[in-house]
């Protein structure tokens, strides 16, 4: 999973390289805190930046898929 959307239905969380990552981007005012998730998630509001919704969302895309074994990410379709 690299994003989720909760029932609040207010935002998604995307998890960020680390947790320094975080929370520069909580104190530069980009995102939340992500709840329930690890310190390294942040929550984006739906309303944020189109360009930083899409880079957030391809970073931990490619975060968690980089995590996968190589057999897993073999199977996988290119990211475009």
């Amino acid at each position: 999973m690299f994003a989720c959307i909760g029932t609040a239905n207010d935002g998604v969380s995307v998890k960020t390289p680390d947790i320094e990552t975080a929370q520069m981007l909580i104190e530069a005012g980009v995102g939340t805190k992500a709840p329930y998730f690890h310190r390294s998630w942040i929550r984006l509001s739906f309303d944020c930046d189109e360009d930083e919704m899409r880079h957030r969302l391809a970073t931990s895309y490619d975060l968690v898929r980089s995590s996968l074994t190589k057999k897993v990410q073999s199977t996988l379709p290119p990211r475009s």
